[in-house]
């Protein structure tokens, strides 16, 4: 092969390098917070690249396709998984992932500039194509999706991932070992075989994951629902004990008058006031309050005020919507649910003193809605500014708004302010 070709794919390969730590960063979430993150991986990829450059332009490409296990994927895999939010399956599988699709792109320019004999320059014109396309690709289309369906589904990882790792090590073997495989002529048939079967396999891979996904939004869906139906049952049986009572209120109110006619006579204008009183007291004590004219959001709000005056939560409800709301009322409900849901978890087991939420939405001139609570201890927030949650099974809540906000294009905020935790959403 020509010389100054050779340096070309040289070029090439060490680009790839920069490029395969990009996507995995694309598709990777950090446990610790974003300054650790962010000088831990400034430290690591000097010392990780400085070493893979050396043996590459002291040693040659060869040798170090030969080594690359060892000096470049294990040192990689420490590293992240180090530092990694989810482990176990999910990150082998991305990990395995990302460096198969790169060795996949390698080896189909590779094959292709060995086809026209070009000895190298089309195979470097096609990887500087490759790679931007493949990082703006997995950025644009693949990032959110693929970080939902790590957040969502819990099982098959372990599987999905020894099938890339299985992938890798072929690849790995099939293009470099013993030599290059433009040497090996006669192991091009199998090679491109499994060049063919990679893709397949990942297209099937994603679509079992995709199910998964859509049968816990699905299981999650009916879990909501059955609450929102439990709650609006809830607040028409208080409905009809008020409309009861009222009913008996109205019967017995005769005699009421009578009572007061006769106070008046005797001119005891004392116990009129306090009868008076007493009756209103009893008259407020038996209506069943309601927090706004949507019937479903107010079973919501009736059934969270129920909650926190038995927590001994200090809850105050200020809520106007717009006659037309700009939403699904359901889906609005379920995000009041979940928000309010989420302060009184995180207030219930404060002092008595500091169990304290404020929700309040204005209509106009844009439907917005605070939800604000107190809070003990450290918030943390991933790369979007969403809290990270401190216990398995925790942060669905967080997770069904933040679906809501991208669905209808919702200004969906979380911060902290001076020990309390805010909840701001404009739709």
């Amino acid at each position: 092969m020509n010389l100054h070709y050779q340096y070309l794919l040289d070029w090439s390969t060490t680009l790839a390098m920069f490029v395969v730590i990009a996507l995995f960063l694309i598709l990777f979430e950090p446990r610790c917070s974003q300054k650790t993150y962010a000088v831990s991986l400034i430290l690591f990829l000097t010392v990780w690249l400085g070493g893979n450059l050396y043996i590459l332009f002291t040693y040659g490409l060869e040798v170090q396709a030969a080594y690359t296990l060892l000096t470049a994927t294990l040192p990689s895999l420490l590293y992240f998984w180090i530092v990694a939010k989810h482990r176990g399956g999910r990150f082998f599988f991305t990990f395995c992932m990302v460096d198969t699709l790169m060795i996949w792109v390698m080896m189909v320019t590779g094959l292709i500039d060995y086809a026209v004999g070009s000895e190298g320059l089309v195979c470097f014109v096609l990887r500087l194509a490759a790679f931007p396309v493949m990082l703006y690709a997995v950025y644009r289309f693949a990032r959110k999706p693929y970080l939902t369906l790590l957040s969502h589904v819990n099982k098959g990882w372990w599987l999905f991932a020894a099938m890339t790792g299985l992938f890798y090590v072929t690849l790995a073997v099939v293009s470099g070992i013993p030599t290059n495989l433009r040497l090996r002529p006669e192991d091009m048939p199998t090679a491109i075989m499994v060049l063919i079967l990679l893709p397949l396999t990942y297209a099937t891979i994603f679509l079992v994951l995709h199910q998964q996904d859509a049968l816990f939004r699905s299981r999650e869906h009916q879990r909501i629902f059955e609450a929102q139906a439990m709650m609006m049952s809830r607040r028409v049986e208080d409905m009809r004990r008020a409309e009861e009572a009222m009913r008996i209120e109205r019967h017995d109110m005769r005699h009421q008058l009578q009572t007061i006619a006769s106070l008046a006579q005797r001119g005891d204008s004392a116990a009129v006031l306090d009868y008076v009183g007493t009756s209103q007291a009893n008259l407020n004590a038996i209506v069943s309050k309601s927090y706004c004219a949507n019937p479903v959001l107010d079973a919501v709000l009736a059934n969270v005020a129920a909650q926190a005056e038995q927590l001994e939560i200090a809850m105050e409800l200020a809520v106007s919507v717009p006659e037309k709301l700009p939403v699904d009322a359901l889906e609005l409900s379920i995000v009041f649910a979940n928000a309010l849901e989420n302060a009184i978890q995180a207030v219930r087991d404060l002092p008595r003193e500091q169990r304290h939420i404020i929700c309040k939405s204005v209509a106009h001139p844009r439907f917005m809605i605070e939800i604000s609570n107190p809070y003990e201890g450290d918030v943390t927030f991933d790369r979007q500014g969403i809290p990270l949650a401190d216990k398995p099974g925790h942060g669905i809540g967080t997770r069904s708004i933040v679906a809501f906000a991208e669905k209808y294009h919702a200004l969906c905020l979380f911060r902290t302010e001076n020990g309390w935790f805010r909840l701001q959403l404009a739709l």
